[in-house]
């Protein structure tokens, strides 16, 4: 079903809109949200929590393109879920790929960074000018937070050809983002 037809469903309140979102996005909102948690029950509970939130986000918000919000959603969801489970222990699986970002990123509490979107734009300037594969290995490692063996996997590269790809990404995103005036610790 088109994404449009879903939106008007969940408008019209009618009772098929979650089958026809777990039908559209299930399988990816429940990928993301495993890559997350790392536990599969967890990650079913989730997308049902996203399905939950976004019966209760649309209406009002009516969004178009569709996919990035229930996926953004979704992430959400297993972040916020995350941290909860989390809040005093470690959590390998999602921690490393962001722990792996630290180095490239401005020092402090991104929350604390006056103009965050700012900073989000400039990374969006940066990976425009990055191949298209770039990009794509990008975006999979540090946002649905795919393991190198699963990238590697299904572009058909050695994992040590991804892993160096990511390094150059995030020294070459450092470098980018000192000249547009971020600061780092020495």
């Amino acid at each position: 079903m088109e994404d449009k037809k879903i939106v008007q469903l969940l408008f019209a309140r009618a009772e098929n809109a979650i089958s026809e979102l777990s039908a559209r996005f299930g399988k990816q909102l429940h990928r993301i949200a495993y890559n997350i948690l790392g536990n599969r029950l967890d990650a079913e509970e989730c997308t049902n929590d996203t399905y939950l939130a976004l019966w209760n986000a649309i209406p009002p918000v009516s969004p178009d393109p569709l996919a990035p919000y229930v996926y953004r959603t979704g992430r959400n969801t297993a972040l916020k879920r995350l941290h909860r489970d989390t809040a005093k222990k470690r959590d390998n699986r999602y921690d490393v790929s962001l722990e792996e970002l630290n180095g490239c990123l401005p020092v402090g509490d991104l929350e604390q960074i006056i103009d965050a979107r700012e900073l989000g734009r400039s990374i969006d300037r940066f990976l425009d000018s990055k191949s298209k594969e770039s990009r794509y290995i990008f975006v999979r490692r540090y946002w649905f937070g795919d393991s190198v063996g699963e990238i590697a996997k299904d572009l058909r590269m050695q994992e040590n050809a991804v892993s160096v790809r990511l390094n150059r990404i995030r020294n070459n995103m450092k470098e980018y983002l000192k000249k547009e005036g971020y600061h780092y610790e020495a």
